[in-house]
């Protein structure tokens, strides 16, 4: 069983193990869990022997597996890792376990193999599991606390050993905060280490493991994903996996590794469990989740778009998973009774005001809390329960605290229990009415015990509500944004005080005639009831309203479907909806495609060979089969969606960039490489190309350092497809801060230009002498992925002690410094000495009166100390000090403030006030 040769390797299987102060074992990693097997890996500092005790009884561990031992190294730091592949054993059952290296052992630790498909693993016939992710951060007191929470939790619920409660522990990417031993040794071993060795830990593909100088080969080289399979179901990679436990089917999803591949095997998978009894719930996790009220935008589209949509398509599809943001969010979906939750570990803070955010109906509360969940699955009665417990958060603002364990959320599905009952509308709405208007509903009333979630109001313009004019779902709460006067990681309830049974439909938000009107309820299992019997209403005194003609997309992907939804029409038997080439004039030229209208609101449906040719179309809107236009036009694109890649997104300076474009429409298309922050037509393109062939590949010259993008521009207008971003050159980012030192607590202006326009690129400032892949941050700052712009940089955002720092900038959430490190001195000038910790440098005294003798000295000789005025303009120095003492009369000096650099072992600079 050999594992991928990185550096150098000799093979091993699975238990990780570190040693305590080198002495002993410690830290045993379990993996890939099966009814049948499971590995073990630790990790030891020297050769030699690798063995695993095995047994039922903790003093009896009658069977020895010989391991595998490998030499991992990086070219910063080596060890040995150990893997056992404990094989042949019985399903669901309790072992325990003791590794042995070079003479020493560890401590017994237990495990129990998993059940056989479609079984539970308790008697009483549950299946208990842990979401937790985003560990990242090397910096103890986050994701090592969240741990030793989560293993407190089980204690307090359950009562006894980890293993043999909770199945297995999944884990939502970003195990690292970058791909080299270090982080793998130091993060995902070290914290996870209380419960590492009990319970089985399973990984998705986060975007910092694609990072580092080794990327994903350190991710591969540690864990055994590839020979995960179900129902003989491979994926071939360890980007994306599945496995079955009992009757649940989890299915790991690489946002990272999107692509044909990769959806062609989840409906392969997706399928099969479809007709797989012993497989009652479908779970997918990925690392960019479906969506977020903060850092908007920051998710996976492919997710999005792609997977999750075809997955709902699958009855036993419950839920979602993701993480990349630091919070606890967890909505659902409208239609299905379908969960989306993120679950962001603890790596970094983020906290409410620090991004773009927007309140989403269909997530029902974020929370800026750091969180786990339990799942428990009740295999017999077709349940799961799920709690959500928050650890809190650091003690970076006013007010904010750690939790202890603290429940946040719980939620569940129950499967075959009855909806909701049917609601009415109690509203009497008379001959007509006048705005505003409070349209109420019946309480909620149900068969079961649960109780109201969610309510949705619609107002349409026809009867079978196919022209919608309002659509209001809500929650019975809504947790988003910052609580009022409090800290910024509390979350406010926008739905407090609010009655979800009764709606007022707002002044001017439908116009003058008649609307319907109906209702639905639906419950905490997310069963809705059904729709109310339908109402209706005359308006008056609002506004007339206009005909209309909309397309249900902006762009269709050639063969695609279309609607049409038209409105507020005439309504004569012969109204019709064309669609026309953009550029032709109706009555000149044929429609491409029509249909008479049904009345004077509804829904137009266009097959999919409707349109056989790419191009910039638009519906119209005509009269009695005639060419008048009652409304205006609404323009789409229908064809070929080009797409654009490369073979790398960094390039060095100096060398061509490979562009490949596929599907292209070609139709005196082009595509354009422009700079991030720059604007099409305003600032000149580093490239630009005409299209002429379905697929076809551009070779672009070497051009300036920068970060970029490629757009495929339709006919020269249009831009269709996604974009493509790469970078060009390192430290690219231009950043300066407004001077070289501050006051302590004294506000920092930081100014930049050419970031990379990432939503979730920051500035971080550390001590001048750290190592941002090692040591840890002293704060950060995100700027809404500003190409160009400015931060200032206050309160909790600035040092807190005197002392040396720099400050730069990283991009999308890594370590990847993209700017120049910018040096910076934190004075307190209030103390009257100004010191330098560190390294012993002082000046006396500060300020000064012009009378004054100042004193410099150092614990290092000086060699030269020189004084530089507001303007830049050196107006003191002195060379060849070569002594640990120096002072100066200062009567010549005009009052003001000056920088004084000292140049011992190094250069320090501080501020001199002169009074």
């Amino acid at each position: 069983m050999a594992k991928k040769n990185f550096y150098e390797i000799s093979y091993f299987i699975v238990p990780i193990w570190f040693f305590h102060c080198c002495i002993c074992p410690k830290y045993q990693t379990l993996f890939t869990p099966t009814p049948n097997s499971i590995y073990v890996n630790w990790i030891s500092q020297n050769s030699g022997s690798s063995t695993i005790s095995l047994g039922t009884s903790p003093t009896n561990l009658n069977l020895t597996v010989t391991g595998n031992q490998s030499l991992f190294n990086d070219g910063t730091i080596s060890y040995y890792y150990n893997t056992g592949l404990l094989n042949g054993l019985n399903a669901n059952t309790k072992y325990y376990y003791c590794v042995h290296s070079n003479g020493l052992s560890s401590d017994t630790l237990s495990f129990k193999t998993k059940p056989l498909p479609g079984q539970a693993a308790s008697a009483d016939g549950h299946l208990r599991f842990l979401i937790m992710g985003d560990n990242q951060i090397q910096t103890t007191g986050r994701y090592d606390t969240l741990v030793h929470r989560a293993k407190e939790k089980i204690f307090e619920k359950y009562g006894g050993d980890p293993s043999d409660f909770i199945e297995l522990t999944f884990m939502v990417g970003d195990q690292v905060d970058l791909g080299n031993l270090t982080q793998y040794k130091n993060i995902h071993f070290a914290y996870n280490q209380e419960l590492s060795g009990y319970i089985p830990i399973q990984t998705t593909v986060g975007n910092h493991e694609t990072y580092g100088s080794m990327g994903m080969n350190a991710y591969y080289a540690h864990f055994y994903l590839d020979q995960l399979a179900y129902q003989g179901i491979s994926s071939g990679t360890e980007n994306y996996y599945s496995m079955q436990v009992g009757n649940v089917l989890f299915i790991s999803l690489s946002s990272e590794h999107t692509g044909t591949a990769q959806y062609n095997w989840l409906q392969s998978v997706l399928n099969a469990a479809d007709n797989d009894n012993t497989v009652d719930w479908i779970l997918t996790f990925s690392h960019r989740p479906y969506e977020s009220e903060q850092y908007v935008g920051d998710i996976s589209s492919w997710i999005k778009n792609n997977a999750v949509p075809m997955c709902m398509q699958h009855e036993k599809y419950f839920m979602h998973v993701g993480a990349h943001h630091h919070i606890y969010s967890r909505g659902q979906f409208k239609e299905e009774p379908v969960y989306n939750i993120i679950s962001g570990g603890t790596a970094w803070d983020q906290y409410w005001g620090q991004s773009t955010e927007q309140d989403f109906e269909y997530i029902q509360k974020t929370i800026s809390n750091w969180c786990y969940q339990i799942m428990d699955f009740d295999v017999t009665n077709g349940k799961v329960d799920i709690e959500t417990y928050s650890i809190g958060s650091p003690m970076l603002f006013a007010n904010s605290e750690w939790k202890d364990n603290q429940l946040v959320d719980e939620f569940h599905r129950y499967k075959n229990q009855p909806i909701p009952n049917t609601p009415s509308i109690t509203t009497n709405f008379g001959d007509s009415l006048q705005l505003p208007v409070a349209v109420q509903s019946t309480s909620f009333s149900t068969t079961t015990t649960e109780l109201l979630n969610s309510t949705e109001f619609q107002v349409s313009q026809t009867s079978n509500f196919s022209v919608l004019e309002l659509d209001k779902l809500r929650d019975y709460e809504n947790l988003f944004g910052q609580a009022p006067g409090q800290a910024a990681d509390s979350t406010q309830d926008l739905n407090a005080g609010v009655n979800i049974l009764d709606y007022t439909i707002p002044v001017g938000s439908i116009g003058n005639g008649k609307h319907y009107i109906r209702v639905r309820h639906r419950d905490r299992n997310l069963n809705w009831s059904n729709w109310s019997l339908t109402d209706s209403m005359i308006v008056y005194n609002s506004f007339a309203s206009l005909p209309s003609i909309t397309m249900d997309s902006t762009a269709y992907p050639l063969g695609s479907p279309m609607q049409a939804l038209y409105a507020n029409g005439p309504g004569n038997a012969t109204d019709w909806i064309g669609i026309y080439h953009t550029g032709q004039t109706p009555g000149q030229v044929n429609s491409t495609s029509w249909q008479y209208c049904s009345g004077g609101n509804g829904t137009m449906n266009f097959a999919s060979n409707a349109l056989t040719s790419s191009d910039i179309y638009y519906a119209a809107y005509f009269e009695l089969d005639g060419y008048n236009e009652i409304a205006p036009r609404d323009y789409f694109y229908y064809g070929l969606i080009p797409t654009i890649t490369s073979d790398t997104n960094s390039y060095p300076v100096g060398q061509s960039i490979l562009l490949s474009v596929d599907n292209a429409p070609h139709v005196a298309d082009s595509i354009e490489v422009i700079k991030v922050g720059f604007t099409h037509g305003v600032q000149p393109a580093a490239f630009a190309a005409q299209v002429n062939q379905t697929s076809e590949t551009f070779t672009v010259n070497p051009i300036p350092k920068g970060y970029y993008s490629v757009k495929y521009y339709f006919k020269g207008i249009e831009v269709i497809g996604e974009p493509y971003f790469f970078s060009v050159g390192d430290t690219i980012t231009n950043l300066w801060i407004d001077q070289p030192i501050y006051d302590l607590g004294e506000s920092i202006i930081a100014t930049w230009t050419d970031a990379p326009g990432i939503a979730k690129d920051w500035l971080g400032i550390y001590h001048a002498q750290d190592n941002p892949n090692v040591d840890p941050l002293v704060s950060y700052s995100y700027f809404n992925g500003q190409a160009s712009g400015t931060k200032t940089l206050t309160d909790s955002l600035l040092p807190s002690s005197i002392g040396n720092y720099f400050i730069v900038m990283f991009t999308n959430d890594s370590y990847t410094e993209v700017s120049n490190r910018n040096y910076f001195s934190i004075i307190d000038q209030s103390a009257g000495v100004e010191t330098n910790v560190d390294h012993g440098v002082s000046i006396y005294p500060n300020p000064l009166n012009k009378e004054n003798l100042t004193l410099f000295s150092s614990e290092y000789p000086i060699e030269y100390i020189q004084l530089i005025d507001n303007a830049g303009k050196v107006v003191y120095r002195t060379d060849n000090v070569a002594n640990q003492k120096y002072s100066m009369v200062s009567e010549q000096l005009p009052a003001g403030t000056y920088i004084v650099e000292i140049q011992t072992r190094k250069l320090f600079r501080y501020k001199l006030v002169v009074n």
